[in-house]
């Protein structure tokens, strides 16, 4: 055999391999576990389920941070089955939008190439992928209240396709939060019925930044329009396309959102369409606005037109709502119920007992949610509310306990059960009281609380025989202060007012301003503080038995009084926790 030629053997390494009997690949499979990756721009899509539909606030403060320092982590991205593109898992759309526009203004390649975390697709990647949106959004802020809206109800639609059946709003509540999203009941009830009633009239506003506590407000209108509407004969049906109607008139941007004008233009339309008077229809809606805020705080739906409200005497401002009400003419006939008082009318004092001018009412029992109305998260707030100090008995001791107090015939009080339903103690006044410690969440800003802090000692002052336009409202320490008195006042009203003053924290603020002048201060006062101290148990308890002097319950505070005191003290002790920033 000869050997081959150079040529030849050239021609042979240059000649082509065999064809494979297999077609290339495409792509390869995507990784079945948590895995980084390089990703870019043109392999990314936004999730097109993101709760944020405009354009997120911190844009521009975001894209700065980019600019500077690039992305700190690396944004979460899975894929859909069958589809080309990766998306954002949990959060990231606003900057996976910013390094969009960057690349498109530097074509820049850190732009364009980034970093990724992979992470697969499961069975409940719709549901995971929403609900880790949802959490990102809250986490970072300023999502708007219809945003959050319309993703929970996309997550409650995804939970029934999912279960098969449909879904009640307790249930929708507690997958959420197995998600990792926690929302309350009610607040789920709040978005639904926005979305059933809110978004068909004002579709714009809603999208324009329509906060919760407006839309609440167009929610309680809603209701105690509804109310006032069918108490004057009109019927249900008509009620929704006239308040559609108005509603629709005020659709635009949130700048000229005005709930007052939206309340008179409703009540006004109420007028014409029943024929009956603007005052009336007007006393109707308020009193059903303030029966609803008081169930809220107290747990039970109170009677329309029946709690007491606070003289407008000029001491203590209007309560919220009743600011534009119109007294209404004399004999104008009325289809209320009666009994109801008109909000622009101070009610009449409650009739005085004995000589010492004391105020004695028997204020109505009312009981609190029961414990199995209220959701997990409920539960758990208001077992927190209640805990000062933890007692550190663990639930092996407490079983024992409870078994030795049982042979004896004896059951051991259940703090968990007790702190749920509450004692209701009182529930008359205007803010009324059906549990002394708890604080409940709408309440607990400086701002409300100094509110509920200067209606509760006006109505302690005025049980107490302390003229009530010696109460003069502002907006510091407890939000009141007291003048001196220009008459004399009973022996419960001097020392009622001393212990009042003490309160408001004014001595110790005094002497701040002046420490030189506090001895001069101390001497000057010291006669007042002397009988103040002495008749401060009288005010309190009353007088006891002594071996020649009966006990006594002359001048001293009625049940009325002491709860509403006790409440004070909470509340006033936790606004000067939340301004001292503990």
């Amino acid at each position: 055999m000869s050997k081959p030629s150079n040529e030849a053997v050239t021609q042979r390494l240059l000649a082509g391999g065999f064809a494979g009997s297999s077609t290339p690949v495409a792509r390869l499979a995507d990784p079945i576990k948590e895995t980084p990756m390089v990703l870019t721009l043109d392999e990314l899509a936004p999730y097109n389920r993101n709760p944020r539909t405009t354009r997120n606030p911190l844009h521009d403060e975001i894209k700065a941070s980019i600019q500077a320092r690039g992305l700190d982590t690396p944004p979460p991205v899975t894929k859909r089955p069958g589809e080309d593109h990766y998306i954002i898992r949990t959060g990231g759309n606003t900057r996976l939008a910013i390094l969009n526009e960057l690349w498109k203004e530097t074509r820049d390649e850190r732009y364009y190439r980034i970093h990724c975390l992979f992470r697969p697709w499961t069975d409940r990647g719709e549901i995971v992928s929403l609900t880790g949106h949802l959490a990102e959004n809250d986490l970072r802020g300023n999502l708007m209240f219809i945003e959050r809206a319309v993703s929970i109800e996309n997550a409650r639609q995804l939970y029934a396709e999912e279960l098969g059946k449909d879904i009640s709003q307790r249930e929708l509540a507690r997958l959420l939060k197995q998600d990792g999203y926690s929302i309350s009941n009610s607040h789920i009830s709040r978005m639904q019925e926005a979305l059933r009633t809110l978004v068909p009239a004002i579709p714009a506003l809603l999208y324009s930044g329509l906060g919760k506590h407006q839309v609440e407000k167009l929610l309680t209108l809603r209701s105690s329009g509804l109310k006032a509407w069918v108490s004057f004969d009109g019927q249900e049906d008509d009620f929704e396309f006239l308040y559609q109607d108005v509603l629709n008139s005020f659709d635009g941007p949130t700048d000229n959102f005005v709930f007052e004008a939206i309340q008179d233009e409703l009540i006004g339309q109420i007028r014409r369409a029943l024929k009956v008077g603007y005052e009336e229809v007007l006393k109707a809606v308020l009193d059903h606005q303030d029966s609803s805020r008081r169930s809220q705080l107290v747990g039970v739906q109170v009677p329309d037109g029946q709690v007491q409200q606070v003289p407008t005497n000029g001491a203590i401002a209007h309560a919220p709502g009743n600011s534009t009400t119109q007294e209404q003419p004399s004999g104008a006939p009325s289809k209320q119920k009666q009994g109801a008082v008109s909000p622009s009318t101070p009610p009449p004092p409650p009739e005085r007992t004995g000589g010492s001018g004391a105020v004695d009412t028997t204020p109505p029992q009312h009981t609190p949610p029961a414990p199995e109305q209220l959701s997990e998260e409920e539960r758990a707030a208001r077992l927190n509310g209640h805990i000062v100090t933890p007692d550190g008995i663990g639930q092996k001791v407490r079983d024992v306990q409870r078994r030795i107090a049982a042979e004896h015939g004896e059951t051991l009080p259940d703090f968990n059960s007790d702190a749920l339903r509450a004692i209701p103690v009182q529930a008359g006044g205007l803010h009324a009281i059906s549990d002394v410690w708890y604080i409940e969440r709408n309440t607990d800003t400086p701002e409300e609380l100094r509110k509920v802090l200067r209606t509760l000692v006006f109505e302690i002052a005025q049980l107490c025989d302390v003229p009530g336009e010696l109460l003069k409202p502002t907006d510091f320490a407890l939000g009141f202060t007291l003048s001196t008195p220009q008459s004399e006042l009973t022996a419960r009203g001097t020392t009622s007012w001393q212990f009042l003053q003490s309160l408001t924290g004014m001595y110790s603020y005094v002497v701040s301003r002046d420490p030189d002048t506090a001895e001069e201060l101390k001497a000057s006062i010291a006669e007042e503080n002397a009988t103040f101290a002495l008749n401060l148990g009288q005010l309190l308890l009353g007088d006891p038995l002594f071996d020649s002097k009966p006990a006594s319950t002359e001048g001293r505070m009625t049940d009325a009084a002491v709860v509403k005191l006790f409440r004070v003290i909470r509340l006033a002790r936790r606004l000067i926790e939340l301004e001292a920033g503990q």
